[in-house]
């Protein structure tokens, strides 16, 4: 597509990391960019490069080839930005970044991952699995690196992206040759007019067969991801390899059985391939999606099983994602900031005994009612709530756990290392956990719920400090 833009003139809306790294490419290939931010100090760096500032609400979009915008802007649900809407009044094709780079670089292989939760997990370990094997790649999308601040790889080379709903919806014409879903719960669904609006663009991601040898992984755990793979079976296309996948189920493909043993039962001979439970970058349930995920995926590419198995043992598990932090004096300290969800907050605290659970910031649709049955399990020992909805979740909770109200993040990591350490002296519990999950947003006091997980690091080193210290 940038191949045919000379002489002609993009519109950029939306100047950080991927619409600047949009211009940067556009200027350096001698194309005429308009780029607009309402942040003055964006507008500023995008003219350093080339670009024409002006407000795109006052531009004659006739003169535009195209409209590059961030997928965080709204174009359709709940309604239309009116610079998205006025491009869209002159004929004007709306797209992403990636839609862009795809159609630049056709010749290279592209995996597409999806799902509500941990697909930054999958997208990572796929990656991780590609690159241990010697084949070319690079890993971009919705996991935070610009796709045009990637390496171009060529034809051999395999493109790892994660992809939001926003992204694939704004990317309607990629082709990937492999494309993966985990999983599907209740999330952005304002911005997709409801539910089926949401499930209909995470199905996009399949939409794709222009390829040969297309291979769609899908993890049929859900009811939303399970009809999926129903329709897609229907539509029976030759040249399209669908696979289903479980963690928690026999399928006719990869699925990990209720001892935690991977399965290969591609061919009805249910072949076992490894113990789980024995990774120790990858422990609890929740990491077990992600596992057969990435491995589905992997095989798709050609990469031999034990080779497989081999990089799956030496992955590093992401930051602020069920990320153990310290364990001091025999408390472990997790964050998972990046749970800003119930269903994400689900996979983690139910694969841990003796929890001393942290929750709470701006709540998402549905708050933390899926939530409710885990309290009543046994492994929740305690529960801190911190945030905008504090009041909310401590009144659901108390009746069930004991709770506390400390609004601020270091009175509940404080409180809970307190009360874990006085439960285990007590032997009340055995191996306790202090976990910041908070199922909720991070935007009522943080920038983003990175700094959310930096700032529990810190509290938590803080703390390990002070106490050494009393110890001389």
């Amino acid at each position: 597509m940038i191949n045919n833009l000379l002489n002609k003139t993009v519109a950029v809306f939306g100047l950080g990391k991927s619409g600047m790294a949009v211009v940067r490419e556009l200027k350096q290939r001698g194309i005429h960019v308009i780029a607009w931010d309402n942040k003055e100090e964006l507008r500023k760096e995008a003219s350093n490069f080339g670009a024409t500032i002006q407000d795109l609400m006052t531009v004659n979009f006739s003169d535009v080839e195209f409209l590059v915008i961030s997928p965080g802007i709204p174009h359709t649900y709940p309604t239309p930005h009116p610079i998205a809407q006025r491009a869209k009044d002159a004929g004007v094709k709306i797209l992403d970044d990636i839609e862009l780079f795809v159609s630049t670089y056709k010749n290279a292989h592209y995996i597409g991952i999806t799902g509500t939760n941990g697909k930054s997990t999958t997208t990572a370990l796929v990656h991780h699995i590609l690159k241990e094997n010697g084949i070319p790649t690079a890993i971009g999308g919705n996991f935070g690196i610009p796709v045009f601040d990637l390496p171009v790889l060529g034809n051999d080379g395999w493109y790892v992206f994660e992809m939001s709903s926003y992204q694939i919806e704004l990317s309607p014409s990629i082709d990937f040759d492999i494309s993966a879903i985990l999983n599907i719960t209740p999330d952005h669904l304002s911005r997709h007019n409801g539910m089926d609006g949401y499930v209909n663009i995470k199905k996009q991601i399949f939409n794709r067969i222009s390829k040969k040898n297309v291979s769609n992984v899908i993890a049929v755990d859900d009811e939303y991801t399970k009809k999926i793979f129903n329709e897609l079976q229907k539509e029976s296309v030759s040249s399209v390899h669908n696979i289903p996948v479980s963690f928690n189920r026999k399928v006719d493909g990869y699925y990990v059985n209720s001892f935690g043993i991977l399965i290969d039962n591609t061919k009805g001979e249910k072949k076992e391939l490894f113990d789980l439970k024995t990774l120790l970058n990858l422990k609890g349930k929740h990491n077990w999606q992600n596992i057969v995920v990435s491995f589905a995926v992997a095989k798709s590419v050609g990469i031999a099983t034990s080779k497989i198995l081999n990089a799956i043992k030496t992955f590093t598990p992401l930051e602020h994602r069920v990320e153990k932090v310290a364990d001091f004096a025999s408390v472990e300290f997790i964050n998972d900031s990046k749970a800003t969800n119930a269903e994400a907050t689900q996979y983690a605290i139910s694969s841990l005994d003796d929890v001393y659970w942290i929750i709470g910031g701006r709540k998402k649709e549905g708050g933390i009612d899926i939530l409710m049955p885990q309290l009543s399990n046994g492994n929740i020992k305690r529960i801190f709530t911190i945030g905008e909805c504090e009041n909310e979740f401590y009144n659901q909770t108390k009746k069930i756990v004991p709770t506390y109200k400390c609004h601020k993040l270091d009175k509940a990591v404080i409180k809970a290392f307190k009360l874990a350490t006085h439960d285990l002296k007590k032997k009340k519990v055995n191996n306790p956990v202090v976990i910041l999950s908070p199922a909720c947003a991070s935007f009522d006091q943080y920038k983003s719920f990175e700094a959310r997980g930096e700032h529990f690091k810190t509290i938590v080193r803080n703390i390990i400090a002070k106490y050494k210290n009393k110890m001389g």
